[in-house]
């Protein structure tokens, strides 16, 4: 889990991540549970499948990631920007 706000990269072609809600451009990165009514009805919710969850620190919106590729890096590392 990412504690320090991060710049995303998406992609093979590392295009810059922007906050669909805010255009925010430091994230932190979570484990999310990927929760189906099913499962919780039957009460299987630990077994669901789990995906990253890219919070946006300017809003909190969650930006969900299953499979996507993705790179946080640290901005202070980075000049190239």
């Amino acid at each position: 889990m990412s504690r320090s706000p991060s710049l995303v990269t998406v992609g093979p072609q590392r295009v810059p991540l922007r906050c669909l809600v805010c255009r925010g451009e430091l994230f932190t990165q979570r484990e999310i549970k990927l929760n189906t009514s099913g499962m919780e009805f039957m009460d299987l919710g630990w077994a669901n499948r789990s995906g990253t969850g890219l919070i946006c620190e300017g809003c909190g919106f969650v930006h969900t990631f299953v499979g996507s590729e993705f790179e946080l890096w640290d901005p202070r590392e980075d000049s190239s920007r």
